[in-house]
């Protein structure tokens, strides 16, 4: 059989035709498979990124939980340290009015003093005992100043404290042991009105010192005065060292 001219034309062009296909085909399948291995590796680094982020977010939130949990203990030992503050605050106070109250440090204050003296007019016939100050006297006077919310008392600079002793030896009074002689001035810190309602109630200290002794008594208040700290014990041991170096020589 005779080949045409027209079929070795016609299968060249087929072949032609063929190969560029072919070869378009493959070129496509490397320029899609080169895209594609791009896009998985951008996609990679993308997704690492994010798991960085991720990560750095949940090392942020644990620093700011931990931030926040120290922040609460500060907080918590700041508000103890403030309970403790007060509560040495309010132990000082109390101890400074033991103190004041013992008569171991020395006060200042309004107040009232009150004095007690003999008799100026003694009658020839008249018992001495009925015009002079007795003990007694002087001590009613203080229980009921103490009882009128008297913070402090001293009589004749003699501070009382809770081991105060007010007794007569002879013609003259003891006071923390020291010899006390008239005018008796009780000296005593507090309110003054309510000290002086105290004293002149009917039926009080007052009128009773002026109805059943001869007795002078004066009353006045003051808008300041300055009371000493009890000094008993140590003029107490002052006299024991005393007596003892006496005994010795």
């Amino acid at each position: 059989m005779k080949i045409k001219k027209i079929h070795v034309y016609l299968t060249l062009v087929l072949l032609t035709f063929g190969f560029m296909i072919s070869y378009s085909i493959q070129f496509t399948k490397s320029i899609s498979s080169s895209s594609s291995a791009y896009t998985e590796t951008q996609w990679e680094k993308k997704q690492k990124l994010q798991e960085k982020i991720l990560d750095e977010q949940k090392q942020i939130q644990k620093l700011a939980q931990q931030l926040q949990d120290i922040k609460q203990k500060v907080s918590d030992s700041e508000n103890k340290m403030g309970a403790r503050e007060a509560e040495a605050q309010e132990i000082l106070k109390e101890l400074e009015e033991v103190r004041m109250w013992t008569g171991l440090v020395p006060v200042q204050g309004k107040g009232i003093i009150v004095s007690l003296n003999d008799s100026s007019n003694l009658p020839d016939s008249a018992n001495v005992n009925d015009f002079i100050v007795h003990e007694e006297n002087i001590r009613q006077v203080v229980n009921e100043l103490f009882s009128a919310g008297a913070e402090a008392i001293s009589i004749n600079g003699q501070r009382l404290s809770t081991n105060s002793a007010i007794r007569c030896v002879g013609p003259t009074v003891l006071v923390n042991e020291v010899k006390t002689v008239p005018p008796f001035e009780i000296s005593a810190i507090g309110e003054p009105e309510t000290l002086v309602t105290a004293l002149q109630m009917p039926g009080g200290v007052l009128q009773s010192l002026k109805e059943w002794t001869n007795i002078e008594v004066k009353l006045e208040k003051k808008d300041r005065l300055d009371l000493p700290a009890y000094a008993g014990d140590s003029l107490n041991q002052m006299r024991v060292e005393a007596s003892n170096k006496e005994g010795d020589s």
